[in-house]
C-alpha cells in the first residue's frame, strides 16, 4: 500500500497542454450557443410562446467560427489556396452571418 504512495509521490506530473487557438474559438463560439439557447427558453418560459423566424440568427455564430477559423487556418501557414480564398470565404461567411443577424433582429422586432 506504502508503495503505491510512494511511487505516485515521486511520479513526475503530466505537462500541461494548452488549447490551441482553433480549440479556443470553437469553445467560445459554443459559449455563444449556450447563452443563446439560456435566453432564447427563458423567454419561451417567461412568454408561453417561441421566438419565430431566428434561424438566420441561430447560424450566425457558427458562420463567424467558419470565417474566423479560415482566417487562423490561413495564418498558421495550413489554409490552402491563398490569400484570396481566404478572403473570399472569410468575406462571404461574416456577410451572411450579419444578414442572419439583421433578419431575426427584424423578426424579433416584429414580434414584440
Amino acid at each position: 500500500m506504502e508503495d503505491k504512495d510512494l511511487e505516485q509521490q515521486t511520479q513526475q506530473p503530466e505537462p500541461v497542454k494548452y488549447a490551441t487557438p482553433m480549440q479556443r474559438l470553437w469553445a467560445w463560439v459554443g459559449v455563444v450557443y449556450m447563452v443563446i439557447l439560456v435566453l432564447l427558453s427563458t423567454y419561451a418560459l417567461s412568454h408561453g410562446a417561441y421566438l419565430r423566424g431566428i434561424g438566420g440568427m441561430m447560424l450566425s455564430p457558427a458562420l463567424c467560427g467558419l470565417g474566423a477559423s479560415t482566417i487562423l487556418r490561413y495564418r498558421q501557414g495550413k489554409g490552402r489556396g491563398g490569400l484570396l480564398p481566404c478572403v473570399a470565404i472569410a468575406g462571404a461567411a461574416f456577410l451572411l452571418a450579419l444578414a442572419g443577424l439583421i433578419k431575426g433582429v427584424c423578426a424579433i422586432w416584429v414580434q414584440l
